[in-house]
């Protein structure tokens, strides 16, 4: 049995917020219970902050898993008049790419509480049933402690992500000269279309698994997204390119011989199975999930064993305010 048929019928015997406050007592116990540690002094000064937390001690997801729980911790911030602040430093810090816009939400390790005694600990994940159960995340996230640390990746008020994005962030200097020069060559309006495969081409590791493909199979899998790529042109002629995005190398490759198709240069891995090679990985997600948000129309699409719960590509049509169209076949 699966980790979200699990929870689900664990929810029908003690209910849904039961099963959030178990998974994380469970993770808590699991994984953290060594870096907190029991201190008779407490900060009793000081206004309440919550500090949503990147830091490699669990698995976080890809990018769009990581801001869209980063978001809901912001969102229950807004709601409840409680300082927000960010510690991302897995497997890069994030301001090296999206720096502070509106709101100041850098922290340093060393300001960070590690005492049990003012300390509260959440996690939240897709298994934890809390997207868009606003109730219920906020009763869960509520606490007399001073701090709170989170550790989340779902999913509330997508229709306030652009505000969202806006407050928190802009594009650091080496990120900013990097969309121009895209937009730049790119040269005028697009549309933009995203495949995700993780791994069936047999070019790309992920956290989930699927099986590599047969030759004939992978051809098959190119084939049908090429068409598509194909057919989405026909649907907008008006618009000179279409932007590429995937999570394989090979169908990169394949996609680039349509003359009207743009590819950011640059490799994808995915951000928990770590290479830190600064210019080749993470700065191409970034370039992806922005130039989609600038995109004219914002396309996904998924076919048989490809993967279809990807939310990257409706992530950065939300942060740009832009029309998402998913396709599945």
């Amino acid at each position: 049995m699966n980790r979200d048929l699990c929870a689900r019928r664990l929810s029908k015997v003690i209910g849904k917020e039961n099963v959030c406050r178990l998974q994380s007592k469970l993770k808590y116990f699991l994984s953290f219970r060594n870096e907190y540690k029991t201190l008779t002094n407490v900060n009793g000064g000081g206004k309440k902050i919550v500090i949503f937390f990147i830091d490699g001690k669990t698995i976080h997801g890809g990018l769009s898993d990581r801001l869209r729980g980063l978001f809901s911790t912001y969102y229950y911030c807004l709601k409840e008049g409680i300082d927000f602040k960010v510690f991302w430093t897995y497997p890069f810090n994030l301001q090296d790419y999206l720096e502070p816009n509106k709101v100041n939400w850098l922290i340093e390790g060393k300001a960070i509480s590690h005492n049990k005694n003012e300390v509260a600990f959440r996690f939240f994940n897709s298994y934890s049933l809390m997207n868009n159960n606003e109730t219920s995340f906020l009763k869960i996230m509520n606490t007399k402690k001073h701090e709170i640390h989170v550790y989340s990746n779902i999913t509330l008020h997508e229709e306030m992500y652009h505000i969202f994005f806006n407050d928190l962030f802009k594009p650091s200097k080496m990120l900013s000269d990097a969309l121009q020069y895209n937009t730049d060559k790119i040269g005028g309006k697009y549309i933009s279309v995203s495949f995700r495969f993780i791994g069936i081409l047999g070019d790309f590791k992920d956290t989930y698994f699927r099986k590599e493909l047969g030759a004939e199979e992978k051809e098959k899998y190119i084939s049908k997204c090429l068409d598509v790529i194909c057919r989405l042109k026909t649907k907008h002629p008006n618009v000179p390119k279409i932007l590429v995005t995937s999570d394989s190398r090979v169908f990169l490759e394949k996609a680039s011989s349509l003359a009207y198709v743009y590819i950011i240069p640059g490799t994808v891995v995915h951000m928990d199975g770590v290479n830190k090679n600064m210019e080749q990985n993470d700065l191409k997600v970034f370039l992806d999930m922005l130039m989609i948000s600038k995109a004219e129309c914002c396309y996904s699409y998924s076919y048989g064993k490809m993967f279809k719960g990807t939310k990257f590509a409706k992530t950065s049509a939300l942060i740009g305010n832009r029309r998402f169209i998913g396709i599945t076949e």
